[in-house]
């Protein structure tokens, strides 16, 4: 089972997936992680199972969304499936309310009850487009709510990111490391760089 379309993914996008993910795990030494297309959670899953990956992130876990693409529906049933049918043991990374795309009902408070208790979601990612201030505010109101590690998904800086892991569990850094904004930009070393030894002054790991 696959999540609905357009969401899911080819092939030949999860068999190229699979063999990069292959030799990233070979070659670093640090959690390794998968996100396939927009939302194919399954895929997500099996290749996250086969390359010995620790977790996936989906960014639709429960509920339906709209974004660039369409509708976007929570997958939920056949993340749980593929991880009972293959006994993987991987985490998944549940976004709540994904900042790409537009939840159609419910509160952050709704999304992240839902992805933990019917999604089963071991990681709560929580990302604002008006910026980590409010969604480290955010993660602080819903750890109320779901017993589960809360990270920051994005729009993290060098300026903010002492801040965002002293008051959540983690970060995730995209496009902040980065040579611009472009679909296709690369990272840049230095910049990667500045961040791990901003973390190392706050006693954090990069």
């Amino acid at each position: 089972m696959t999540c609905p379309r357009p969401s899911a993914s080819t092939p030949p996008t999860v068999a190229a997936l699979a063999v990069v993910g292959a030799a990233v795990t070979r070659a670093v030494d640090v959690p390794v992680g998968v996100v396939v297309g927009h939302n194919d959670g399954p895929s997500a899953v099996a290749i996250a199972h086969a390359i010995g990956a620790r977790f996936v992130r989906v960014k639709v876990l429960t509920g339906v969304s709209v974004g660039p693409t369409g509708w976007i529906e929570g997958c939920a049933h056949d993340v749980a499936t593929m991880r009972r049918r293959l006994g993987a043991d991987v985490e998944v990374w549940a976004d709540v309310h994904e900042a790409t795309s537009l939840a159609l009902a419910g509160s952050p408070a709704w999304a992240a009850k839902e992805a933990h208790d019917f999604g089963l979601a071991d990681v709560l990612v929580v990302t604002r487009d008006s910026g980590v201030a409010d969604a480290l505010d955010d993660i602080e109101r819903l750890r109320a709510v779901a017993d589960v590690p809360f990270v920051v998904g994005g729009r993290v800086s060098l300026d903010t990111i002492a801040d965002a892991v002293r008051r959540s569990d983690g970060v995730v850094l995209g496009s902040a490391i980065k040579r611009s904004s472009a679909p296709d930009a690369r990272i840049d070393p230095e910049t990667a760089a500045r961040f791990g030894r901003t973390l190392d002054t706050t006693g954090h790991r990069a």
